[in-house]
């Protein structure tokens, strides 16, 4: 996976979301307000989505020449039974809106490493 394009790891926890790019290094952190709805993991798709276009901007997003990122969204807040498939598909749309080409979902409770996701050793949270 280490070919063209950049790849961008989304960490989204406690009402906040750090964006890394994974090849160079930068970070962005965002509040997430959105994202910390006391009923639904997701309250406000649109500013979701431009909060995600926000970032995948910030960190190098679609460029003349340069493919959209790969975005690897990682969801490690504890939601009372599991995020549901439509959830996760809200988080996928909203991602693919702002400005990714794909998407990845950990299903790891803990953080990943640089490798851990380019060589996309984890298993994926299921959406189907």
């Amino acid at each position: 996976m280490f070919g063209l394009g950049n790849y961008l790891y989304l960490v989204v926890t406690q009402g906040k979301l750090k964006a890394t790019e994974l090849k160079s290094g930068r970070t962005v952190e965002k509040s997430l307000k959105p994202a910390a709805h006391p009923r639904t993991p997701v309250g406000n798709f649109e500013e979701l989505e431009r909060i995600f276009t926000e970032v995948i901007s910030e960190l190098g997003g679609r460029r003349l020449f340069r493919p959209a990122p790969v975005a690897f969204l990682h969801l490690l807040d504890e939601v009372e039974g599991g995020y549901t498939q439509i959830e996760l598909r809200v988080f996928k749309e909203a991602i693919l809106g702002g400005g990714a080409r794909k998407i990845f979902i950990p299903e790891s409770r803990t953080l990943l490493t640089k490798d851990e996701l380019l060589n996309k050793s984890f298993i994926e949270k299921d959406d189907s």
